[in-house]
C-alpha cells in the first residue's frame, strides 16, 4: 500500500527480516548472511523477497547496495530521534484509510492485495517516515537554487527548450474561377507562368503581389507567417521545404488556383525563459538533492562497519 495508496518518500519499501524458508514439501533451506551493516545482518531470503518487490529489475547487486544504504539511513534516524512513534504511525494509518475512502477492512484487503498483511504494512510505513525525516533534515535543508543558475541553464541549453522548425512563406495566388473549363485553367495556369517570368527576370515580388495577387492574404503582401511542417496547404508545405531561403516555386496547381511562392526564412525557436524557469528550477533542485543525497550516504558508509558478502 505504501506503493499503491501513494507514500512515496526517500528509500524503497522495507524488507522484513527473515530466517530459514520453509518449502512447501516440508524442506528446509538454510539462508544465509549477504551483507553485514554494523551489528545487523541482510539475509538472502530478504534480498530476494525485496527483487520480488521491485519493478525494476535491477542486478541484485545493486539492489543489495541499495538495502544496505537504508539499513545506515534507519540507523541515523534513530540516533538522531528521528523514528516515528506508534502514535504517528497510527495516525498516517488513519488518514490514509481516510483519503482513501477505506475501513480497516477494505484496507486490509487492499494491502492483501500488495501482498502485505497490516503489520507488515506498518513496519514499512514507519521505516519510510523515518528516511522522510532524515532527508528533510540532512538533505533537503540548505538545498536551494538561485534565478542566476536558472538563468545560465538556459543559455546554455537553448536546444532543450526548442520548439519544431518554422518556415516564414510568402505567396501570390492567382486563382481559377469556379466551375472554369479545361481552357480558363490553361489560361490562368498561363498568366501564372508569366508572372513566374517577371520574377526570375528581377522583379519584386511583393510588387507583383500587389499588382496581381488574388485571395485573402494579398493585403498582407501574401505574408502566411511562420509555419510549421504540415500546417500550410499540401502543395505549398512540400515545395517550401525543398527550399532554400530567398527561392522561388511555382507555379503550383492548388485547389483555388496557381500559387507561386517564396521561402523568407526558416527559424527554430526557442520557448521563453519565464515558460521554462519553473521546470528548469525543479530539474536543477532534484540534480541538487541526488548530489547532497549520495555525499550524505557516503559519509554514512564512511562511519560504519559494512560487509558484502554476495
Amino acid at each position: 500500500m505504501v506503493r499503491s495508496i501513494g507514500i512515496l518518500m526517500l528509500g524503497a519499501a522495507a524488507v522484513l527480516a527473515a530466517g530459514v524458508s520453509g518449502a512447501a514439501s516440508g524442506s528446509v533451506v538454510v539462508d544465509r548472511v549477504v551483507a553485514v551493516v554494523n551489528d545487523e545482518v541482510i539475509t538472502m531470503s530478504d534480498l530476494q523477497r525485496e527483487q520480488q518487490k521491485r519493478a525494476d529489475g535491477k542486478d541484485e547487486r545493486v539492489v543489495l547496495e541499495d538495502m544496505i544504504d537504508r539499513k545506515l539511513q534507519m540507523v541515523a534516524a534513530k540516533r538522531n530521534g528521528l523514528d516515528a512513534t506508534e502514535r504517528e504511525v497510527n495516525e498516517a494509518v488513519a488518514d490514509i484509510m481516510k483519503r482513501n475512502n477505506l475501513d480497516k477492512a477494505q484496507f486490509e484487503t487492499a494491502l492483501a492485495r500488495e501482498g502485505l498483511t497490516f503489520d507488515q504494512y506498518r513496519v514499512e510505513l514507519r521505516e519510510q517516515m523515518a528516511l522522510s525525516r532524515l532527508a528533510n533534515k540532512y538533505v533537503r535543508t540548505g538545498v536551494a537554487v538561485e534565478e542566476a543558475e536558472v538563468r545560465t541553464y538556459y543559455d546554455r541549453n537553448h536546444a532543450q527548450f526548442s520548439l519544431p522548425e518554422e518556415m516564414r512563406v510568402r505567396h501570390l495566388l492567382v486563382k481559377v474561377p469556379a466551375g472554369a473549363t479545361p481552357a480558363q485553367v490553361a489560361g490562368v495556369q498561363e498568366r501564372a507562368g508569366a508572372l513566374m517570368a517577371r520574377l526570375q527576370a528581377g522583379e519584386d515580388f511583393v510588387r507583383l503581389i500587389r499588382e496581381a495577387g488574388e485571395g485573402p492574404t494579398a493585403a498582407q503582401d501574401g505574408d502566411l507567417g511562420f509555419l510549421q511542417l504540415g500546417q500550410a496547404i499540401p502543395e505549398i508545405d512540400d515545395a517550401a521545404k525543398r527550399l532554400k531561403p530567398g527561392e522561388y516555386a511555382g507555379p503550383l496547381r492548388t485547389e483555388d488556383g496557381f500559387q507561386i511562392i517564396r521561402l523568407e526564412e526558416v527559424r527554430t525557436p526557442v520557448r521563453p525563459f519565464e515558460r521554462v524557469k519553473e521546470e528548469i528550477t525543479r530539474l536543477l533542485f532534484e540534480q541538487k538533492m541526488e548530489n547532497t543525497y549520495r555525499t550524505f550516504l557516503q559519509s554514512l558508509r564512511s562511519e560504519s562497519h559494512i560487509e558484502n558478502r554476495l
